[in-house]
């Protein structure tokens, strides 16, 4: 089983990143345009990618100004069960953010996953070095 790990720094204070990772003008901003961002612990994310044949359902699991956490629900099927941890620390315009999706049972669904978090994690650091939205996943048919 594995994970897939990504730290890296960014010229923003913490509380732009929580609220990017917890908002869903936040995650519109750097992942997807289509999210239904719950506040509250116990409830469920929707994201809906374009041509993508579900939705990402990822339960709330933690969320305070350190961490935010979601397991997993029902899509991908590979994905099921695993769980998306993201650390926020720092102060002033310099934060670290240290992420975990884990564990894969699949090697080869690992190395697929990181591929596509790379782009997430370079689109979160843009969005919130520079607030404006870029999302990886943009719906086309708009």
């Amino acid at each position: 089983m594995g994970d897939v790990l990504f730290a890296f720094d960014v010229n923003a204070k913490p509380e732009t990143i929580h609220r990017a990772l917890t908002t869903a003008e936040g995650v519109a901003g750097f992942w997807t345009e289509d999210a239904n961002v719950p506040a509250e612990v116990g409830k469920t994310l929707t994201l809906r990618l374009p041509d993508a044949p579900g939705a990402f359902d990822l339960v709330l699991t933690q969320s305070d100004d350190d961490v935010i956490s979601w397991r997993t629900k029902s899509f991908p099927p590979q994905w099921v069960g695993t769980d998306i941890r993201w650390e926020i620390s720092g102060a002033d315009n310099a934060s670290t953010v240290a992420f975990r999706h884990g564990t894969f049972a699949d090697e080869t669904e690992q190395g697929q996953v990181g591929y596509v978090w790379g782009q997430v994690m370079v689109q979160l650091k843009q969005y919130a070095e520079t607030g404006v939205p870029a999302p990886v996943f943009v719906n086309s048919q708009k």
